[in-house]
């Protein structure tokens, strides 16, 4: 069993999860290959365009702003997302705005 301070740390990840949409952005790398493999370079190999380490950073780069976007978002609609989404506002909430903003840095500022 997990102790009570393991159960919070648990709780607050996944709460993170929740405010970076974490659902969203597999979705949204999937995408990005998809149209890199299909649209933009048809005439290539599948395999040679999965493992161009160029591409992989330009989805990388993409993902992490996309993340900080939707942290950003939730820091600033907290309010709006109280009245809207009481029950997901909840969740969202075991995550310090002081913290969603170190992980909001951390992600910007990541890729200087």
């Amino acid at each position: 069993m997990l102790s009570r301070k393991n159960k919070l740390l648990l709780l607050k990840i996944i709460s993170l999860f929740s405010v970076v949409r974490g659902y969203n952005i597999p979705i949204i790398v999937l995408a990005q290959y998809l149209a890199s493999i299909f649209i933009l370079a048809p005439e290539k190999r599948a395999l040679s365009i999965i493992f161009d380490f160029n591409l992989f950073i330009l989805v990388l780069a993409s993902s992490l702003t996309i993340a900080s976007g939707y942290i950003i978002n939730s820091f600033y609609d907290s309010k709006k997302d109280l009245i809207n989404r009481p029950n997901k506002t909840h969740l969202d909430r075991l995550v310090s705005q002081k913290t969603k903003l170190y992980v909001y840095f951390s992600l910007n500022f990541l890729w200087l």
